[in-house]
């Protein structure tokens, strides 16, 4: 039986333990990916229309990995993120949230019309 060298233990759970919180990146369909930096912190946003006029889905990913995520710290990020692209999008005018979920304890998913 071969030894396994007791230097090698860390450096190996290490890594299974970088792979398993690697999660697939959400996407969203007929939609591009804009990167934006806000408070030091890095995210993807994607818009895409629904088949309702003036209506959308916004997806707002944290392009870094976070350990440990306070849910409703990283809700408030992602609000952050999410209220500068509404406004772009409905040009200044208001707009109504029709739904808002927190996917994996970072990600905004959220689905809004322009009024």
């Amino acid at each position: 039986m071969t030894r396994f060298p007791a230097r090698l233990a860390p450096p190996l759970i290490l890594a299974a333990l970088a792979l398993g919180a690697c999660n697939d990146k959400a996407t969203l369909d007929q939609s591009q990916v804009e990167l934006v930096k806000v408070d030091g912190r890095l995210f993807e946003v994607r818009i895409a229309s629904t088949d309702v006029p003036n209506e959308y889905r916004m997806l707002v990913v944290r392009a870094t990995l976070v350990i440990d995520p306070d849910p409703e710290a990283e809700r408030e990020r992602g609000w952050n993120v999410a209220r500068r692209f509404m406004d772009r999008t409905c040009k200044g005018r208001p707009y109504q949230t029709l739904q808002d979920n927190l996917v994996d304890k970072v990600n905004l998913q959220t689905r809004f019309r322009c009024l």
